[in-house]
């Protein structure tokens, strides 16, 4: 991490921006300054104009629209710097003038958006091929694609602004490394994304991954991330079947999220080893280590740390929880009843059989912990990819394999807007799935922060690789032809 960088964040707190044209040197300021959310990527060709010569051409240009974008940055008085309240531990008493802080970040009330995304790619090497730098028009137009893909999972054309925290959870990724860059994946993700926003913290196991993408301004505000691996098979040579679990604080609010591959099977042993793959998760996280840690102590006569009731909830040890995989949860139902309701959209119906929501009117401990939006959209596994149409493999019983699930301390202050499939992606057997989230962040700071640790290679190599596209001529940006079936934005219904 340069000193540029931090000058940026930091430093230009009481800097005033104009309109004009500005130029900055290409190998001494290596990014640009965050704006707003409230900015759409899509219009993401005014940052960067093509460079024809990248040669010949020593700067870049921001052009006047996108520094209209800029947050106005609000000023820090001297008297609030001397006060240096800076590092005050978020369970500690607030002096009056930082209770607020959280309103340099988000003015006029706003809350912070959340999307969460997962997808099983059913190792879809392409993704892979088309994560290198273009150098031909011919090639940048293949990546075109791969990069519209992409934004129509983490960027959806039905949601007006980008999200402040995006996090995709993806299974079945490639495991072939000899060929490809072991971070291409989170390179091709830094690209569809944009250089508005960083890799906070990613974690990879195997065939799974779980990447965490801040907005830029927010890393000063988090603390350091916590992982953790539950995994589902002791002795396998492919590493498939797994949770991932990452905590961490924004502000003063604590936020779980994990990226599940639960077992797969339509008869009774597949559905017996997902209900283990579930408790086990629950009841082997080692995160977060401050809560574990409290509460051993509560409960020194407990010897076995598995056996203390209350570390069996430490999910609820956290303000916000997501959890979100390919949980292989079947339909008990024929082939035929779920296409012909289907097709009259009649999902309610489906879902009357489906595993999960049926566990969840039985029991009233685990599965009901937790909640899902309402789902209005078709299963989203097993599709036929020979066909190259949106038709399920035939006599295979579509199901709604991929969930996400959440759940808040306050419910009031989180509502889910959008849970929706993207029916256009046709790489793998299994649709993305999205869930995008509202919710009030806790005032407060914390003494654990993480002082804006992010990746930077996969920046740099991101918005390099973003910059040589647009010297193609290329836009990727610009898909307003492309056909999406998502509406608009609707607050979606907690079950």
């Amino acid at each position: 991490m340069t000193d540029e960088i931090e000058n940026n964040q930091l430093g230009s707190r009481g800097a005033s921006f104009s309109t004009a044209t500005v130029t900055e040197e290409s190998e001494n300021n290596s990014t640009i300054n965050a704006p707003n959310d409230s900015a759409p990527l899509a219009d993401l060709q005014d940052v960067v104009e093509p460079i024809h010569n990248t040669q010949h051409h020593t700067h870049r240009r921001i052009s006047a629209p996108v520094l209209q974008a800029f947050p106005h940055f609000r000023l820090l008085t001297t008297q609030d710097a001397r006060k240096g309240y800076y590092l005050v531990e978020s369970g500690q008493q607030l002096p009056e003038n930082i209770a607020n802080d959280t309103s340099t970040s988000f003015q006029n009330g706003q809350l912070l958006t959340i999307m969460m995304a997962t997808w099983n790619t059913c190792e879809a090497e392409k993704l892979y091929q088309q994560n290198i730098t273009p150098t031909t028009e011919q090639a940048a137009q293949q990546k075109e694609r791969i990069l519209n893909d992409m934004r129509d999972i983490l960027l959806p054309l039905s949601l007006e602004h980008v999200s402040d925290l995006i996090i995709m959870c993806t299974q079945e990724m490639s495991v072939v490394q000899n060929r490809y860059p072991r971070n291409a994946w989170e390179i091709l993700l830094q690209e569809a994304i944009g250089p508005w926003h960083v890799l906070f913290h990613s974690v990879h196991f195997g065939a799974l991954s779980l990447c965490i993408f801040l907005r830029r301004e927010l890393m000063w505000h988090c603390t350091k991330p916590e992982e953790d691996i539950v995994r589902f098979r002791i002795i396998h040579p492919i590493r498939t079947k797994a949770s991932l679990a990452v905590t961490f604080n924004i502000f003063a609010t604590s936020f779980m999220i994990i990226n599940s591959h639960f077992e797969a099977g339509d008869d009774s042993e597949g559905r017996s080893n997902r209900r283990l793959n579930f408790q086990n998760t629950l009841d082997k996280l080692s995160i977060p280590h401050e809560f574990i840690q409290r509460t051993r102590i509560q409960n020194r006569s407990l010897p076995i740390l598995g056996n203390a009731k209350d570390l069996k909830h430490k999910t609820k040890s956290c303000d916000c929880f997501l959890w979100a995989g390919d949980m292989n949860f079947r339909l008990n139902m024929t082939y035929q009843e779920v296409i012909d309701l289907c097709r009259g959209q009649n999902y309610d119906k489906v879902l009357l059989k489906d595993e999960f929501l049926v566990l969840q009117q039985k029991t009233n401990d685990r599965y009901g912990n937790f909640e899902e939006s309402k789902i209005s959209f078709p299963p989203t596994y097993k599709f036929d990819l020979r066909s190259g149409t949106n038709n399920y493999v035939e006599n295979r019983i579509p199901s709604y394999t991929d969930r996400i699930l959440h759940r808040a301390e306050q419910a009031s202050e989180f509502v889910c807007t959008q849970y929706k499939s993207v029916d256009n992606v046709k790489h793998s057997d299994h649709k993305p799935v999205f869930a995008h989230f509202c919710l009030k962040l806790k005032p407060g700071l914390h003494k654990n922060l993480s002082y804006g640790k992010f990746n930077y290679e996969v920046y740099k190599r991101g918005c390099e690789q973003l910059e040589q596209h647009y010297s193609l001529g290329i836009n990727p940006g610009n898909n307003g032809n492309r056909r999406s079936s998502m509406a608009k934005s609707s607050v979606c219904v907690l079950l």
